[in-house]
């Protein structure tokens, strides 16, 4: 599996609380400065205003760097996915990951399913993918349904085990039942803490590696179904006593992540 970076990598080092906060264009020559040549610029809201020459000079300074671009949003009305499948094409982006959600339009599941069909139809045109995220807003196996009643081979799953577990859904359950689906991968690990006093748990992010996701047992499970989507690291890293060591842990997390992940597809190759 090729391992790429997300705008969530950089969740802090982009965040407008940061007065030194790095530009789109920056974060495509950190991730070319960390060894990896693939970005993904996910619930990016910025982009949907860019016009055609700004995308366009935002997919060239990716391409001088030797660095690809994938897209995700929120959302499958048809102007959403309208509006993206431009974004996608002036970015040169193979897979536009989304949920079924967003901010303003909650889709049931026969809309849902019509609206996708519509879609993927277009987008199936421009040699696009669309990867529905499984996340806590849906139950896994709805995700998969309307997957499965679309019926297009460009249609798919954006694998989020950790999204999930506040649906009360198990990341080993979610994996299984996404595993004929796949293609996107999102690498994000958590872990459980008690709580001060032992009253209740607390969910936070970890380096990946260092947290409570059975990595190996997830790769094992996707050579199994022959799935070797992008996998796309990502982070819910808390904000620390000050913005500076926020950035701080929050490099050292990529740094970490890229090595671990590296040795582990190492391994299971």
């Amino acid at each position: 599996m090729r391992l790429g970076l997300s705008t969530y990598s950089f969740f802090w080092q982009i965040s407008k609380d940061n007065p030194k906060a790095l530009t789109l264009e920056e974060i495509i020559k950190e991730t070319k400065a960390y060894g990896l040549d693939l970005l993904q610029i996910c619930d990016y809201p910025e982009l949907e205003s860019y016009n055609d020459e700004e995308l366009i000079r935002i997919s060239n300074i990716a391409k001088e760097h030797g660095v690809e671009l994938e897209v995700g949003t929120r959302g499958i009305s048809s102007a959403k996915l309208t509006a993206y499948l431009r974004i996608c094409r002036l970015l040169e982006s193979k897979t536009l990951r989304t949920m079924l959600n967003d901010e303003t339009f909650v889709p049931g599941k026969e809309e849902a399913i019509q609206l996708l069909k519509e879609a993927t139809s277009v987008f199936e045109q421009h040699g696009i993918q669309i990867a529905l995220e499984t996340y806590e807003q849906r139950k896994t196996a709805e995700i998969i349904e309307i997957i499965r009643k679309v019926d297009s081979p460009i249609l798919g799953v954006c694998l989020d085990p950790a999204n999930c577990i506040a649906n009360l859904e198990s990341p080993e359950n979610v994996i299984k039942l996404s595993a004929p689906y796949i293609n996107n991968l999102h690498l994000k690990d958590f872990k459980f803490t008690r709580k001060d006093g032992w009253v209740g748990f607390s969910l936070t992010g970890t380096s990946f590696g260092e947290g409570q996701l059975d990595a190996a047992s997830m790769i094992k499970v996707l050579k199994e179904h022959k799935k070797q989507p992008n996998a796309i690291m990502e982070f819910w890293l808390p904000k620390q006593e000050t913005m500076e060591e926020t950035v701080r842990l929050e490099k050292q997390w990529i740094e970490k992540s890229i090595e671990h992940i590296e040795g582990l597809f190492s391994r299971e190759s």
